[in-house]
């Protein structure tokens, strides 16, 4: 009974990204997900109680977004790297994991068109991730008192987040080709060349 429940529950969070990826949020709707995940809608209240709730969870467990532990790994990588090596290595992984989630992508678009309440549940859960992993680095490293570490890396991220998601639409951007492998390490060198610069390590 339980193996149940749980393969029902995977196929209603599968049903979830499915519909938003195709159509965004506006289409999303109980009845919508209980005849894409072929299930009766009781079982969606049963099991998520409602439709925010519902998308928080598919956020937390529905492969949707990096876990902390996902984006730090093996956390004696890091031991002997510098604050500004750690922040590059962090922000390297984050930027490959979210090139291999093309659902997440085109959840991520819909959302920049529709802001609702739904919208809201998933950007919650990715803005924990980010919190928890400044938190992570915070503890192993005195953040500069004169920087403001989570602002800098929050346009960091922006800027990640914009390129993959803009590759979409279009392969280059200011001349660099994102559909070559080349195109992507001139990104990975340019935010180890720009936190090299403005963040210090002597914390």
């Amino acid at each position: 009974m339980a193996r149940d429940k749980e393969e029902t529950k995977a196929r209603i969070l599968s049903a979830v990204g499915k519909l938003l990826a195709e159509s965004g949020f506006k289409q999303l709707g109980v009845n919508a997900i209980a005849r894409e995940a072929g299930v009766d809608k009781v079982l969606i209240y049963r099991y998520f109680e409602n439709l925010p709730s519902l998308l928080k969870t598919f956020g937390q467990e529905g492969n949707y977004w990096i876990t902390v532990e996902e984006l730090i790994g093996d956390q004696t990588v890091v031991d002997d790297k510098s604050l500004t090596d750690s922040m590059v290595l962090l922000l390297t992984h984050f930027l490959s994991d979210l090139q291999e989630r093309p659902i997440t992508q085109e959840i991520m678009r819909w959302e920049l068109l529709e802001g609702n309440e739904l919208t809201q549940e998933l950007a919650t859960v990715r803005d924990q991730v980010a919190i928890e992993t400044l938190e992570f680095l915070k503890q192993k490293y005195s953040f500069p008192p004169d920087q403001d570490i989570p602002a800098i890396s929050a346009v960091l991220i922006a800027g990640i987040v914009y390129l993959v998601l803009r590759t979409k639409v279009n392969d280059t951007f200011l001349g660099i080709d994102f559909s070559s492998p080349s195109g992507w390490q001139r990104i990975e060198g340019a935010i180890a060349s720009l936190l090299g610069a403005i963040v210090e390590n002597d914390g």
